[in-house]
């Protein structure tokens, strides 16, 4: 007989993953969360912020689709009674109002460029700053997102 080194992960696999990236991701948001509560952050905490939500979307979506992962999800998690692939939706649609959010205010000038970074003559940026009241509806957001996780 030879090793199952299948292509399709098992549900305890896929469901052990699920439940580390998305505590994972539940973290970085309170962090972030607590960082622009506390005051200014920057275009690289904004963009850094943005890439994380966009690999837990990917994520999510690359296991989200595996046969029976509902089932074994509420006969595996003691007292679990949803179903997971609705709340693995419901983490990636808050997660996609977060990205939203950015993209609708982040400032950008007439050509329709981004405002990121201050250029100065010796070639070194300065990265935008962006106070605790321009990110107040992020900040909204954000709480959504971590609410969406248990």
């Amino acid at each position: 007989m030879t090793f199952p080194a299948s292509t399709a992960p098992s549900l305890g696999f896929v469901l052990a993953n699920l439940q580390g990236v998305v505590a994972s991701a539940k973290a970085q948001a309170q962090n972030a969360l607590a960082s622009m509560q506390a005051g200014q952050v920057n275009t690289l905490f904004i963009f850094s912020m943005l890439d994380q939500i966009s690999g837990l979307n990917i994520t999510l979506s690359q296991f989200s689709g595996v046969v029976g992962l509902n089932a074994y999800a509420t006969a595996q998690i003691t007292g679990y009674a949803g179903t997971l692939t609705a709340d693995i939706s419901a983490v990636q649609n808050a997660g996609i109002a977060c990205i939203t959010w950015v993209t609708a205010n982040f400032p950008v000038d007439s050509g329709g460029f981004i405002q990121a970074f201050k250029l100065n003559a010796d070639g070194t940026r300065v990265p935008t700053a962006f106070t605790n009241a321009q990110t107040a509806g992020l900040q909204t957001l954000l709480q959504a997102f971590i609410n969406t996780i248990g």
